[in-house]
């Protein structure tokens, strides 16, 4: 686990841009479409957190080897 800032970091500037793209892509007005950038990336980053929970619970309930 070394490192994990930068890891923490790279996934945030990824997710940014993966979340920027898909806000431009789905609004036609680019004013609208950076408005709803900060809550689209909030509900990105949110649900990626929901994620690694349910996998960690699942890991450690379903998978452990020690």
């Amino acid at each position: 686990m070394n490192d994990l800032g930068v890891h923490i970091v790279l996934f945030l500037v990824i997710s940014a841009a993966i979340v920027l793209c898909g806000a431009f892509y789905s609004e036609s007005d680019d004013k609208k479409a950076l408005r709803l950038f900060p809550r689209r990336f909030l509900w990105f980053v949110g649900g990626c957190l929901i994620l690694v929970a349910v996998v960690l619970v699942i890991e450690h309930t379903v998978a452990r080897v020690s």
